[in-house]
């Protein structure tokens, strides 16, 4: 697709959607089609050599706690510049805000990950489901976008 980044994927089992009434005919064409939750890398081919490692970021007694987050939603890549600089990056797509014990559950494995080299060179993005500005948004979650915001702002810190 683009001949300049080598591309890691990982591939959840399922996507996860809330069990209420709006959500039935999201829930049909998701399981009609047969759409799961994927998460992508692109590295560029000039700055970070080819083949990766894909690491897992969680122990297996940590599966059953993380549900469907265990697949599909961190990609975590140790990789090196041609430099020869080691780097992880770590690529998240976090749970939803109605999902709090979830996304705590996840950041609790990462920070664990992390806590463990403290001196590696990382770079963390993706989507956390916080925002700098809740413009736009219901004002029936904002207790939940409020306290999802708080609980990132803690783990960067």
């Amino acid at each position: 697709m683009f001949l300049e980044y080598e591309c890691y994927i990982a591939a959840g089992s399922h996507v996860d959607i809330e069990n209420n009434e709006n959500d039935k005919m999201l829930i049909e064409e998701y399981a009609s089609s047969k759409v799961q939750i994927t998460i992508l890398t692109f590295l560029h081919k000039r700055v970070f050599q080819t083949n990766a490692l894909v690491r897992t970021w969680y122990k297996p007694r940590d599966m059953s706690a993380l549900e469907h987050m265990a697949q599909g939603r961190v990609l975590w890549l140790e990789a090196k510049t041609h430099d020869n600089v080691s780097i992880s990056i770590v690529n998240v797509h976090q749970n939803t805000a109605k999902q709090h014990d979830l996304q705590r559950q996840v950041t609790y494995l990462l920070r664990a990950m992390i806590d463990a080299a403290l001196t590696q060179r990382r770079i963390m993005g993706g989507d956390f489901n916080t925002a700098l500005s809740r413009y736009g948004y219901a004002l029936s979650i904002s207790a939940l976008s409020d306290k999802v915001d708080k609980f990132s702002q803690d783990f960067v810190h």
